[in-house]
């Protein structure tokens, strides 16, 4: 939300508190009546009285309770504040009253009165902030929605790189005299990875292992395609199909550690993805030519990842990338809500 936005509302509720005040005041037998507006050190007494309520409903009762569903805690906090705050507005007759000189015309109607003028400047301040809470909502799922349709088109881009298809197609030629079983199971491979990205692209979570299973069956085809001497080592741990996350979401660092990096037997990629305490890791490490550029200078690229995970997994994620000595290290750590 905008700051002018944000300040115009928040400007608008207090004027309406005010007037709430100045009207309440003069109609009704309150203690701070017609004549406290004369003074402007009661003008600024009432201001600040009214915003100390206001912004309690606001910074403290609706986000820590409201929001976080505490019903029962927010509202005896609301309640008891409405309670309290009428004998802060008659601070001088409950200080006269405990000195022992009477209560100054102390009155239960005007005590009412202010605790229910109370409650309204606290639940107004609510209710600015859980209309500020929807409307950040609404701007975040509108831009989440924006994101995944940006990522899909990145991913399908990326995934049909006619490049790409088309070696591994001449391959599958190359294959169907000499090895025609590998030719077919290659063709299955290929398949399968374009129907996995145009049917799980536009889905919110697939499963960890069908991701696995994709992420395999492209360094497969990747293998093939470029040299049968490239090694990588692939390890999993406690993984199950229950643990689900965004779908594609690794893979633009294999493509990097691919494009980038320097990968034979002596030179072997190392992924590994596990699963502990509610923490699923995804770790790859290659060698690099240190006269490259960074590895994630290239297709998906890491600012539009973090984009995606800062959005998909907010403040539950952490992504560490090193780069020294010819070696290339990513480490991302998610936090996985179990059902």
């Amino acid at each position: 939300m905008k700051k002018t936005v944000l300040y115009s509302l928040h400007g608008f509720a207090w004027f309406c508190n005010f007037c709430i005040i100045f009207l309440a005041s003069l109609a009704g037998n309150l203690w701070a009546n017609e004549n406290t507006f004369i003074s402007i050190a009661g003008v600024l007494g009432l201001l600040a009285w009214s915003l100390a309520l206001f912004y309690l409903g606001y910074s403290i009762f609706t986000p820590k309770f409201y929001l976080k569903q505490k019903y029962a805690a927010f509202t005896t906090l609301v309640i008891g504040t409405s309670l309290l705050f009428p004998l802060i507005a008659n601070i001088e007759k409950l200080i006269s009253a405990i000195a022992g000189n009477g209560w100054m015309g102390y009155s239960i109607s005007g005590y009412v009165q202010v605790f229910f003028l109370s409650l309204i400047i606290c639940f107004s301040g609510v209710l600015l902030r859980v209309f500020i809470n929807w409307i950040v909502d609404q701007q975040k799922k509108s831009e989440v929605e924006n994101e995944k349709l940006k990522s899909k088109l990145i991913v399908l881009n990326n995934q049909n790189n006619p490049h790409f298809i088309f070696n591994v197609l001449n391959n599958i030629d190359s294959l169907i005299t000499t090895k025609p079983a590998k030719a077919s199971e290659t063709i299955n491979m290929l398949s399968g990875l374009l129907r996995y990205v145009y049917s799980n692209s536009e889905k919110d979570k697939v499963s960890v292992l069908s991701e696995i299973n994709y992420i395999k069956n492209y360094i497969e085809l990747q293998t093939l395609r470029l040299d049968s001497n490239i090694e990588f080592q692939f390890k999993k741990e406690n993984i199950t199909d229950k643990i689900l996350i965004v779908p594609m979401l690794f893979l633009p660092f294999i493509e990097n550690a691919f494009k980038h990096g320097f990968i034979d037997e002596e030179h072997p990629v190392f992924i590994k993805i596990s699963f502990i305490d509610s923490q699923l890791v995804f770790e790859c490490r290659n060698s690099c030519n240190s006269t490259r550029n960074d590895n994630t200078d290239s297709g998906y690229g890491l600012h539009n990842l973090v984009k995606r995970l800062d959005l998909m997994y907010p403040s539950k994620y952490n992504l560490t990338i090193d780069k020294k000595n010819e070696k290339y290290s990513v480490s991302l750590a998610l936090h996985i809500d179990e059902n």
